[in-house]
């Protein structure tokens, strides 16, 4: 099975993802997690991703997808793409990608959340995790991008009928019960 998982920031998308690779025996691949192991690595590439993300930018899709790219391929039961695609074109890239590797998308989960439950959220995370790119302003400026670039990803699987909506304010089993419903069980 292979799956995206596409949200605003705070949605709880990682931590969904946790959950249902466990489930699954499904590689988690987290874009974001990704770009934080690189940054930390002190390279200039890191150093320069770390610039990127401070501001509240998105990382060049090309970077991302080097990152990715490694994940997919030693994914022997599948996996859970979270945080990627983040734009139209990262989207039609991906399908291309896919279509030529033959690794068929099952399911694009979207985790619907308003923008003060995310924000709430996304402070509670930064004074909990004590991440250097969680900020009022970066929070601000992710929900901005978020609601002008993955959007519409969002419509173009809806589009290909690959779309499942949950709601993202229930507690974290609650969410995990509703995704797991509308999922075929292995």
């Amino acid at each position: 099975m292979n799956l995206i998982l596409l949200g605003p920031p705070g949605s709880g998308k990682g931590t969904q993802a946790k959950l249902l690779s466990q489930h699954f025996q499904l590689n988690h691949i987290s874009s974001g997690e990704l770009l934080r192991q690189e940054v930390a690595q002190n390279t200039p590439k890191g150093k320069l991703i770390a610039q990127i993300m401070n501001q509240g930018e998105l990382v060049p899709f090309d970077t991302v997808l080097d990152l990715i790219l490694k994940q997919i391929n030693t994914s022997p039961n599948g996996f859970i793409l979270d945080g990627t695609p983040r734009d139209l074109s990262q989207a039609e890239h991906m399908d291309w990608f896919f279509n030529q590797n033959h690794i068929h998308l099952d399911t694009v989960i979207y985790y619907q959340l308003d923008d003060p439950i995310a924000l709430n959220r996304l402070a509670n995370r930064a004074r909990e995790e004590n991440r250097s790119d969680d900020t009022p302003q970066t929070h601000r400026e992710r929900l901005r991008i978020y609601h002008q670039k993955t959007q519409p990803v969002i419509d173009y699987y809806q589009k290909q009928h690959k779309l499942v909506t949950i709601d993202a304010r229930p507690d974290i089993d609650t969410i995990f019960t509703n995704t797991l419903k509308l999922l075929p069980s292995k």
